[in-house]
């Protein structure tokens, strides 16, 4: 993210509205002079800046595009608190919870699609690894389409670690591996809390880790390219594991 004196831009539309609704600390609003204020989105913004009391400032096109050429700043950008991983100590674990561990991720875009994803499929928590992983920039909150403002983002230092205090609460953990032998729809996931993790762009998840987990699965391909994006990947399984319990009517 760029950094001025500790705080933090956010940037594109759907960002800074989700930032709002998520009563994330923002203190500036600023909008590109000329835009139709009259838009849904937009007039949303400006209703929760007045609820909460935010400023808001105008500025004309040259200045949103030499600041921000190579972001999709869409006019507006809001000056927000840098962002806050949780401890993992807080993280509450439900019958139906659906955690995310992300091991060594590091590109900004395959982030910010991951996240989206996940919380579009109900997961709440994701736990990332301090060294190695990317950490949640201005990219990731964009690309996120602003998700990253409605989950909790723990920082670890030891992956292992946090597996082992899941498996102790009852948590069932599923690795992915392009070599598995079980498929990730042969899975009952039911009635149980489930952590996925998801491996590095190019290495994908570690040997050590794989070893701590309950199954080990893979997506059945039959084209020519032999992998999938990560992010897809994501989508894909941790969908399958919301519609089991979405029909097992485990969401109230």
């Amino acid at each position: 993210m760029d950094k001025i004196k500790n705080e933090y831009f956010i940037i594109g539309r759907n960002p800074v509205l989700e930032a709002l609704r998520a009563h994330y600390p923002i203190r500036l609003v600023i909008i590109q002079e000329g835009i139709d204020l009259k838009e849904n989105i937009l007039n949303a913004i400006l209703t929760h800046t007045r609820k909460n009391e935010i400023q808001v400032l105008f500025r004309e096109k040259n200045w949103f595009d030499r600041r921000f050429k190579i972001m999709n700043h869409q006019g507006v950008i809001a000056v927000g608190a840098p962002y806050e991983y949780k401890d993992i100590s807080e993280l509450k674990i439900k019958k139906n919870s659906l955690i995310l561990i992300l091991d060594r991720i590091q590109d900004p875009q395959n982030l910010g699609a991951i996240v989206r994803a996940a919380e579009c499929a109900g997961v709440k928590d994701i736990i990332i690894q301090e060294r190695e992983s990317c950490e949640v920039t201005e990219t990731v909150m964009s690309i996120s389409s602003g998700a990253v403002f409605h989950v909790n983002i723990y920082k670890v230092s030891n992956l292992a670690q946090a597996i082992s205090e899941l498996k102790e609460n009852r948590v069932w953990i599923v690795g992915t591996d392009l070599n598995a032998k079980d498929l990730y729809f042969e899975i009952d996931y039911k009635n149980h809390p489930f952590a996925f993790i998801m491996g590095n762009e190019g290495d994908g998840v570690r040997k050590g880790l794989l070893k701590e987990c309950d199954y080990v699965v893979k997506i059945p391909m039959r084209g020519r390219v032999n992998s999938l994006n990560v992010s897809v990947a994501t989508g894909i399984i941790l969908f399958k594991a919301f519609e089991e319990k979405l029909k097992n009517g485990e969401y109230k």
